[in-house]
């Protein structure tokens, strides 16, 4: 008699009318939208807020690419926040099909097309199969995030990362201007000799198509017009390359 009338009791209670959601503040969001998070969340207005599956409101709302984590707070009486921490975007990535996503710092595809153009770029030799919300799978793009990894320890800001038909590295500077690293050996020593050949060049730096440093004893550069400079040991010792 006692356990039925305590089960009577807890049903009750948790259907009383003073528990039902009253309020639902949602904090921490900017590039999703709060209608799709509360719809995400899919929280019954008629249901005891004390007894909502909160990891499973949780879920579905991370569920939604651009969010990286989402937590529900409940207070009382029938109140509920659920903060939002969002993904940033990291890059965007192409395929050879003229696919374009964008990433976040752990592969995450975050949408379809460059959400900014100014973000790095890695462009990989595999169609692109990930939908928004999973993330890529790609060793190429790994190994391009890599090396942009080691050459982001320098002051020089490169705009693309792709491996040539020879499966080489090759980096884009800003203005357009190709560099060719060629095997991802020395990428730091390599990169370190751009400066000194821009400073050789002077006031024809803005003429440069594209610098070869496959071979770094001899850089080559080559300008949109019309010759090519082939640099020499000589000159890269004078420069203490």
């Amino acid at each position: 008699m006692i356990l039925a009338v305590t089960i009577v009791a807890g049903v009750v209670l948790a259907n009383e009318p003073v528990f039902r959601l009253k309020a639902l503040v949602v904090t921490g969001f900017d590039r999703v939208s709060r209608a799709e998070i509360v719809a995400r969340a899919a929280i019954d207005p008629r249901a005891n807020v004390w007894l909502l599956n909160k990891r499973a409101i949780e879920a579905r709302i991370e569920s939604i690419p651009y969010v990286r984590t989402a937590e529900l707070h409940r207070r009382p009486l029938a109140d509920v926040a659920i903060a939002i921490t969002e993904r940033v975007p990291s890059g965007c990535v192409r395929d050879p099909v003229g696919r374009v996503v964008t990433i976040d710092d752990e592969d995450r595809v975050l949408q379809n097309a460059c959400a900014d153009e100014s973000l790095v770029s890695y462009t990989v030799r595999a169609p692109i199969e990930a939908r928004a919300g999973a993330t890529l799978r790609d060793p190429q793009l790994m190994r391009l995030e890599a090396d942009a990894q080691t050459l982001g320890q320098s002051d020089r800001h490169f705009r693309s990362y792709a491996y040539d038909r020879f499966g080489q590295l090759v980096a884009m500077l800003p203005g357009g201007v190709a560099v060719e690293f060629g095997d991802e050996d020395e990428l730091a020593r390599k990169e370190r000799l751009i400066g000194p050949i821009y400073a050789q060049i002077g006031e024809r730096a803005g003429q440069i198509k594209a610098v070869d440093l496959r071979a770094p004893a001899t850089p080559v550069v080559e300008f949109k017009a019309p010759i090519h400079t082939i640099y020499t040991r000589k000159s890269t010792a004078d420069h203490n390359i």
